[in-house]
């Protein structure tokens, strides 16, 4: 597997998963670098409610960037900071590779405990297995205009 030239990282594909009773889930094996200790990823659900969106320290660091530079200065941005912050979690991957999911994110993301590892490159999702499969569904997953986007880079 190919690895991201910035990060090392390369998160690719969906991986189906059972969450156990203690709310760990193991990453795929793929998308954890071999090293010492535990990997460390940030969790922030996203605004929609529909998944947890995850990403190694890196991509939660430009984070603050983006929200700088797209967001005009004063009590919009301090509110989106403080919304996106407060709902941050850290995890680290104990010696199984499991991360442990917070009750309330969860919950908030509508989270069971069948779920599915969606890969977006430089983060990944984790979704509802049935959620995902909803999303996913080939006749649904793509509306007209980004299936035509697609398209147009020869994809």
């Amino acid at each position: 597997m190919s690895r991201d030239a910035t990060t090392g990282k390369f998160y690719g594909g969906n991986f189906h998963r059972t969450m156990d009773v203690k709310n760990r889930v193991t990453v795929p094996s793929e998308w954890i670098l071999e090293k010492e200790g535990g990997e460390t990823f940030w969790i922030v659900p996203n605004l929609s409610g529909e998944y947890l969106r995850v990403m190694p320290p890196e991509d939660f660091a430009r984070q603050e960037q983006i929200l700088e530079e797209k967001l005009p200065a004063g009590k919009q941005r301090e509110k989106a900071k403080r919304f996106f912050y407060s709902q941050a979690r850290q995890v680290e991957t104990d010696r199984q590779g499991r991360i442990l999911l917070a009750a309330d994110i969860c919950k908030q993301a509508g989270i069971s405990a069948n779920i599915t590892f969606v890969g977006l490159k430089t983060k990944f999702e984790i979704w509802d297995a049935d959620k995902w499969s909803n999303a996913a569904d080939p006749e649904t997953a793509l509306d007209n205009e980004t299936r035509e986007a697609l398209e147009a880079t020869g994809l």
